[in-house]
């Protein structure tokens, strides 16, 4: 006989019995009665030998005696749960439910009727109380702790055992040993005297200093992973407009070495690696290091077959690398060659360290899918699904009688923004299916809801505006040049383009939307006309 694949949840998992604290209605006041006529002074009296109090007995006693005061004022029970308990389970709908069954073993209908009806409201109200109960927990949007409770009791989300973390702490909050010996300072030298500096004379001399690399899009103001990918995208395709010209992609990790570990994911780590990626630009014209952080792309602009400075490049950052302590996961490195060329030769593998740099047709660089013949499909691919990934939660909201505000801000913190990330870079060179298969999520969503969303066409000319214009206020921008003001002031140049992949990028929507306003031209301009 076939055995059916799917087993209920009720023998998968083995009832769990566990027990409970419950406090009485005067468990409180009898509590601070017990608290106040208790005499604390006595734990420090026993716990002191020749004038010396020992910390460590101190500090167990007294949680000792109130953990006692505890246990003697509550009353524990034992209690049974199921695996296919439902939240809102309830005492009173347990009796509801022993009610009804008794009737029904009893044969008489007239109080079965009556029983099922009352387990119908017992269950309607009870569902309505724990709705309530999630409801309160998002009421709150400062209260993360309260928001995070309340998604994880409604995905029946089950944290990982803390034994070893609380471990932990007691191992290293311990008290080794008390030490009364007073602090005493140094003596100064009378002729030793402290060098004194104003805020104001610290930017004064720093402020004529501009060391700052303009392709490092790290720990800087209006500075973003959509930057970072549409400056890059936008080398490769204002290169790949030209005849007989390919363009390489090398993207890599960087990591601090074991002399700078200790400062890793730390205050310290953005001025680390300020400091230590400062000195990592190209060396020649037609190459490019692109960072943000630790992450680092160097793009080579390859014309007349000529990749001789794309490897000197990439072996320059390697001794780089190397000189500031700082390692390349050679194994996890890949290549993507972009060439659009009809009569397209084989390209010589890349090699780092003696070994050859793998070559792929899709790289996953920022959390952006990049493919070699700069497709967005498998990057369409890869949202929506991680997209119907979380729907199951929104049902899960939706399950718990949640009002339609609380689940709208579910959706957008939780499924718009992946649908969203990067919008700017790739929205507009998408094909009509992709936009069909990411917008059918945000429809389910709104049927989830019962409300409304904003579409994403909507949400990508909005993000192209605000970008735009952010990028033409932002004179230190690495594209801040590509935006030229007409002579008229109402609008910008459009940038000269051969390919829809280079039209459509985020300058030419942003510019022609609708929320899009460019500033008033400047007084010079306007002097000159």
């Amino acid at each position: 006989m076939l055995i059916p694949a799917y087993r209920p949840l009720l023998k998968l998992a083995k009832p769990v019995q566990k027990q409970i604290k419950v406090w009485p209605d005067d468990a409180t006041s009898t509590l601070q009665d017990c608290f106040q006529c208790a005499d604390w002074n006595m734990f420090r009296e026993a716990a002191t030998y020749n004038n010396h109090t020992d910390l460590h007995e101190y500090a167990e006693t007294v949680p000792a005696y109130i953990k006692k005061c505890i246990d003697d004022v509550t009353v524990t029970k034992t209690i049974t749960t199921c695996a296919n308990q439902k939240p809102w389970m309830t005492a009173e709908v347990r009796g509801l439910l022993k009610t009804r069954d008794d009737a029904f073993r009893s044969g008489d209908k007239a109080a079965l009727k009556t029983a099922r009806a009352n387990l119908s409201r017992g269950i309607k109200q009870a569902k309505c109380l724990y709705a309530q109960k999630i409801n309160n927990h998002f009421t709150d949007s400062k209260d993360t702790r309260s928001l995070w409770q309340a998604i994880q009791t409604i995905t029946d989300y089950k944290p990982p055992p803390q034994a070893l973390s609380d471990a932990l702490n007691e191992f290293y909050a311990r008290f080794e040993m008390q030490n009364d010996t007073p602090a005493q300072k140094l003596p100064t030298l009378p002729n030793n005297q402290a060098l004194c500096l104003s805020p104001a004379d610290v930017r004064k001399t720093l402020s004529r200093v501009n060391t700052l690399d303009p392709l490092q899009f790290a720990y800087r103001t209006n500075r973003s992973t959509d930057n970072v990918i549409s400056s890059t995208l936008h080398l490769a395709l204002t290169h790949l407009e030209n005849k007989d010209f390919y363009v390489r992609m090398l993207p890599q990790s960087v990591r601090v070495g074991h002399k700078n570990l200790e400062h890793y994911h730390t205050e310290h780590s953005p001025l680390l690696f300020t400091l230590l990626t400062h000195d990592c630009t190209a060396k020649f014209s037609s190459s490019h290091i692109i960072k943000l952080a630790d992450d680092t792309m160097v793009v080579g602009l390859i014309s007349n077959n000529d990749e001789t400075p794309y490897r000197e490049e990439v072996a320059q950052l390697v001794e780089r690398c190397g000189a500031n302590n700082l390692s390349l996961n050679v194994n996890k490195t890949k290549e993507v060659v972009m060439d659009f060329r009809r009569n397209s030769v084989d390209h010589p593998p890349l090699t780092i360290d003696s070994s050859a740099v793998e070559r792929v047709s899709s790289t996953k660089f920022l959390g952006v899918h990049i493919t070699e013949d700069l497709t967005w499909t498998t990057n369409t691919m890869s949202l929506s699904k991680k997209a119907q990934q979380r729907l199951h939660f929104l049902r899960r909201l939706k399950r718990a009688s949640l009002p339609p505000p609380i689940l709208t801000t579910f959706y957008t913190g939780t499924i718009e923004s992946v649908l969203t990330s990067c919008i700017t870079v790739w929205y507009g060179n998408c094909s009509a299916a992709d936009r069909k298969t990411l917008q059918r999520t945000v429809n389910t969503a709104a049927k989830i809801i019962g409300t409304p969303l904003p579409s994403l066409l909507d949400i990508f000319l909005a993000r192209c505006s605000g970008k735009t214009t952010s990028i033409v206020k932002d004179p230190t921008h690495p594209s801040h040049h590509l935006l030229q003001l007409l002579p008229s002031g109402r609008c910008y140049r459009s940038i000269r383009a051969r390919s829809a992949r280079l039209l459509n990028k985020l300058f030419p929507p942003g510019c022609e939307s609708p929320q899009f306003q460019p500033p008033h031209p400047p007084l010079k301009s306007l002097s000159t006309m």
